[in-house]
């Protein structure tokens, strides 16, 4: 691509179309046998993605491929980058990366398969609400934060670049433009050129590429919060949101601080602007925020939502539940497994997740979806806040994202049962 890139193109990649035809998903199966390729799902400037399954772990992946025609050792570069940054970062909101390779002159990488669509498909069609900023934002903010606290600056952070799958889950993806930094860093010459994306990237990326770190990904942030919230890509002199779309004014200074042209006056970590962005977030209507106090260490408040044969002993809403089966990989994007069932019954109540923040023994966050009542049913996201009181411990429980209130008013319910089975159970095991 020659002169100024049109926006949502980035600014490095050669888009002439080549003599590339890609290899069928039989011929891609062939080179590849550990796999079962079965569909083509799209491909652009250099690279192109199938839809696949891991037979022995029976398992949906998405395999990238580089384009042939492009592979000189630039792109092979990029894509040995992206693979890197990726296998580097295990977080729910960031695609996971299976396994990485070459077969003959195809570069490879195997993925998570995400069903869902682009943020760039919703806002084509014009259906993102406010409601959907709200639920994105504060996930787009967790995924970055952990990317930039694992030493790695996405640098292309745009729609396409986000996918919401059918459980409202967001995935942000497409590390290819990557930069290390610290101790994680890896000397590369592209890190001094120009990398991006035409109308998200950050000032700094044009006037200063080699000194460019976090802090570009939160003006890129603050582009996509922008285009959410108006239709439109904020240009010089933008107005705030509100004064153009029928967006909460309180967005405005959240939206003007990320969009600071001087990085020293934006949001300095992720984080920072993620805490303004909930104030707005957690509204009565779509979260749930509970109190208890528990008479106990807060090691061992901890460990009781920790350890599997602590929690089956008390996870439950009523003692009329056998105790529940537990499963646990306490890591950040680790899963977790819990089922309830009443006594006298065989239906079970089927909870899944992962792990977003573990900071023992004061934080745990984790995503909560309960698959048994069917495949689509949104996501939602629990902290748990841990304080020592003397010799107990105050514990808050916020659960957020709920699509509607009657969905609230029955986990509200669900929780002051468990939490009044956890005080009781701990206190008990504690002697008091």
């Amino acid at each position: 691509m020659i002169g100024r890139p049109q926006d949502g193109a980035r600014t490095e990649i050669d888009v002439r179309p080549g003599s590339f035809v890609p290899p069928s998903p039989a011929e891609l199966t062939a080179r590849l046998p550990n796999l079962e390729v079965t569909e083509m799902l799209g491909h652009g400037g250099m690279g192109v993605v199938y839809k696949g399954r891991q037979p022995f772990l029976d398992r949906a992946v998405a395999i990238k491929l580089i384009r042939p025609d492009f592979s000189n050792e630039e792109s092979q570069q990029s894509f040995i980058r992206e693979a890197r940054s990726l296998a580097k970062l295990t977080h729910p909101y960031i695609v996971n990366v299976f396994d990485c390779g070459k077969a003959g002159d195809l570069f490879y990488f195997v993925m998570e398969y995400v069903e869902g669509n682009s943020l760039r498909h919703f806002l084509s069609q014009k259906s993102v609400s406010q409601r959907d900023v709200l639920d994105y934002l504060p996930q787009i903010g967790e995924a970055l934060q952990y990317a930039h606290d694992s030493g790695i600056v996405h640098r292309d952070v745009k729609p396409e670049n986000i996918i919401i799958d059918r459980r409202n889950r967001v995935r942000l993806v497409d590390f290819g433009l990557a930069k290390w930094l610290g101790s994680a860093g890896i000397d590369e010459p592209r890190d001094t050129a120009v990398a991006g994306t035409w109308g998200y990237i950050a000032p700094e990326q044009i006037s200063m590429p080699e000194s460019v770190d976090h802090r570009a990904d939160i003006f890129s942030t603050g582009v996509v919060c922008y285009e959410m919230l108006t239709g439109q890509v904020p240009r010089d002199g933008f107005q705030p949101p509100s004064n153009s779309s029928a967006a909460d004014p309180r967005f405005d200074p959240i939206v003007g601080r990320a969009l600071e042209r001087d990085r020293e006056r934006r949001y300095q970590q992720m984080r920072e602007m993620n805490a303004d962005v909930r104030l707005l977030t957690r509204t009565p209507e779509s979260t749930l925020n509970l109190r208890w106090t528990i008479h106990a260490p807060i090691e061992k408040v901890f460990e009781a939502w920790t350890k599997p044969d602590v929690m089956a002993n008390w996870f439950a809403p009523t003692d009329d539940f056998v105790p529940s089966a537990v499963e646990v990989d306490l890591r950040v994007g680790g899963n977790y497994r819990l089922d309830m069932r009443p006594k006298d019954s065989t239906e079970v109540f089927m909870h899944r997740g992962q792990y977003c923040r573990i900071e023992p023994p004061h934080l745990l966050s984790f995503t909560w979806c309960p698959v048994s009542r069917g495949p689509n049913t949104p996501e939602t996201q629990v902290t748990i806040e841990l304080r020592p009181n003397g010799n107990a411990t105050d514990l808050t429980l916020i659960h957020e994202r709920f699509p509607d209130e009657a969905d609230l008013d029955r986990h509200q319910k669900g929780w002051h049962g468990c939490l009044g089975r956890l005080a009781s159970k701990v206190d008990a095991a504690d002697g008091t």
